[in-house]
């Protein structure tokens, strides 16, 4: 399942760069993260990245991002 290589891989990123943020959980195809402001930026473009590569398909994956202070004003 796609969704799971990513989080297994952006966990594994999110360690090695020792970073204070935190994915907190999995709905659907959607990651929720809870983000040190200092991060947000940094965070934002390496999950889409790590989302878009977590398994080569012969189409590109979207990857779309939001940031609120709740998952509806991420939306």
């Amino acid at each position: 399942d796609m969704i799971k290589v990513a989080m297994v891989n952006i966990h594994a990123w999110m360690e090695k760069e020792k970073l204070n943020s935190r994915m907190i959980m999995q709905v659907h195809d959607e990651l929720v993260f809870e983000a040190h402001v200092d991060e947000i930026e940094f965070l934002r473009e390496n999950v889409t990245k790590l989302m878009q590569n977590a398994i080569k398909l012969a189409v590109p994956i979207e990857v779309e991002t939001g940031v609120g202070d709740n998952w509806l004003d991420a939306h």
